[in-house]
């Protein structure tokens, strides 16, 4: 399974970073990485996940994916997280990091909808239930 992968590079007096590689077009991400990379505990990534899904906010059997596998004779799982829990993490996490990676959502939705319209038609975003998005232009 191929995995994709984000890395958000801050250094001081530079603009932040996010260099994200997306395989069609999402990212599966373990708990762990999650942690990492907003520069947080993994507990504190666990804590929230267990949140978002006793909540009803995202379905675990959605937005997750366990991948199993044998090491020297041991059966181990890792499980992944795609986008969409990654997008919700990073509003429930205050980090700089976190903060970095939710302006990198925003803008690539903001470039996505002026690429998306001309001066003639304006753009109205339509969200299916089945995780869809279509464009309808005016």
């Amino acid at each position: 399974m191929e995995t994709g992968s984000i890395k958000i590079i801050i250094e001081e007096g530079k603009t932040p970073l996010v260099e994200a590689q997306l395989v069609n077009n999402n990212l599966w991400i373990s708990a762990w990485e999650i942690a990492r990379l907003f520069n947080v505990f993994s507990q504190k990534i666990e804590m929230n996940l267990r949140s978002i899904f006793k909540s009803h906010l995202l379905w675990e059997e959605d937005v997750s994916y366990t991948y199993r596998y044998t090491d020297k004779g041991i059966e181990k799982q890792v499980v992944y997280y795609n986008l969409e829990v990654l997008i919700f993490l990073s509003y429930r996490i205050a980090t700089p990091e976190a903060e970095v990676f939710r302006q990198f959502v925003n803008a690539a939705l903001c470039e996505r909808l002026k690429k998306d319209r001309t001066p003639e038609r304006s753009v109205k975003i339509v969200w299916l239930y089945n995780h869809q998005m279509n464009y309808l232009w005016n």
